[in-house]
């Protein structure tokens, strides 16, 4: 299915803006204390990654909040870890809500850095993997096998990450994220390790099972490159992110993907530590959770949804496309946030050294 992501559609918006009207939840804006009893300005200081992705937000939840709630919104991009914690510990914060890696969201509120997500209002029921104390899943993107289609087609690409892993049934260069969440996972997955016993990770055989591909491994640290790798034929074949690699197809790019073993990586809302608005920030937490916004920002942009209610509004084609479909979810699984929140800095660390020795 072919979209063009980067063009807002005005016809889409009129129907957002409808669908946002009139869905049953409770009207944002309506409260028994108003902005200057709770501390608000009437403002909301909105923090994303930038580019098609906060165009896409803008669109589906930015635009349609503000018309409903009376509630100016300020768009900052990228979002950026260091800054929040920055900001937190000295007592500067500027911004409301940010957009960020669910299991960076698990581990910054295990830290001190992040307001509690409050489910009084906040009363949308998402994904259970997704919906943490500190940290409210927003959307999803997996981690999938690549490959450069003039190299394989759908019936001859790896199918398992024990495909990916066999470098004499495939051999040639496969692209790797730089870091270990994920990787880590598709490891073990390779070696057999079951879906529903991963956690609390093997590290010993993870770092053992990549040992056996480091030769073959080119590295990559940002979403978009591995697309390029495949289509330049530097890499044969990848872990990738779902978005990228489907915007990249889609826009005429030598590569496919498929879903066969994916880890889903979900992306979540947090609330810095004293948040200027942090009322309104629970409010616009509220109104993005909704089906109608989440469904609505994956029709823009190819990520899936947290909401099992934004799940049944898509096309069975759009499932497919964006990996939910019941067929590929029961092969597929969900990255444990809660785990990454309490080992990220030590497996962090002992991925790193591993990379050099």
């Amino acid at each position: 299915m072919k979209r063009k992501y980067v063009k807002m559609m005005a016809a889409f918006m009129a129907v957002t803006m409808v669908s946002a009207m009139a869905c049953s939840c409770s009207d944002p804006s309506s409260s028994d204390s108003t902005d200057s009893e709770s501390g608000d300005t009437g403002k909301l200081v909105f923090v994303n990654w930038g580019g098609t992705n906060t165009d896409a937000r803008i669109a589906s939840a930015v635009e349609p909040f503000e018309e409903l709630t009376g509630i100016e919104v300020t768009v900052v991009t990228p979002s950026d870890y260091a800054k929040l914690i920055s900001m937190v510990e000295n007592n500067t914060t500027e911004w409301d809500i940010m957009n960020c890696d669910l299991y960076w969201g698990a581990y910054a509120g295990e830290q001190g850095y992040l307001e509690a997500i409050d489910y009084d209002v906040v009363t949308t029921r998402i994904d259970e993997e997704a919906q943490l104390e500190y940290v409210m899943g927003a959307e999803t993107y997996t981690s999938v096998i690549a490959w450069n289609t003039t190299k394989y087609d759908e019936s001859t690409a790896p199918q398992s990450w024990e495909d990916f892993f066999d470098t004499e049934k495939y051999p040639g260069k496969r692209a790797v994220w730089q870091y270990p969440v994920t990787v880590l996972e598709a490891a073990l997955l390779a070696d057999g390790v079951p879906m529903d016993e991963l956690y609390p990770l093997d590290l010993d055989r993870a770092f053992a099972k990549l040992d056996t591909i480091k030769d073959s491994i080119v590295w990559w640290t940002k979403g978009a490159e591995p697309s390029q790798m495949l289509a330049t034929g530097e890499a044969d074949i990848a872990l990738a992110w779902s978005g990228r690699i489907a915007t990249a197809r889609d826009e005429g790019s030598p590569v496919d993907m498929n879903y066969n073993e994916g880890i889903i990586i979900a992306a979540g809302w947090v609330i810095p530590k004293n948040a200027p608005n942090k009322e309104n920030a629970m409010k616009f937490l509220e109104f993005i959770s909704e089906a109608e916004q989440q469904h609505g920002f994956s029709e823009l942009i190819p990520y899936g949804s947290t909401n099992p209610e934004a799940v049944a509004l898509m096309s069975d084609e759009m499932k497919v496309e964006l990996g939910q479909s019941e067929e590929q979810l029961e092969n597929e699984m969900y990255l444990d946030s809660s785990y990454w929140a309490e080992y990220l800095p030590e497996v962090e660390e002992r991925f790193n050294a591993w990379l050099v020795s």
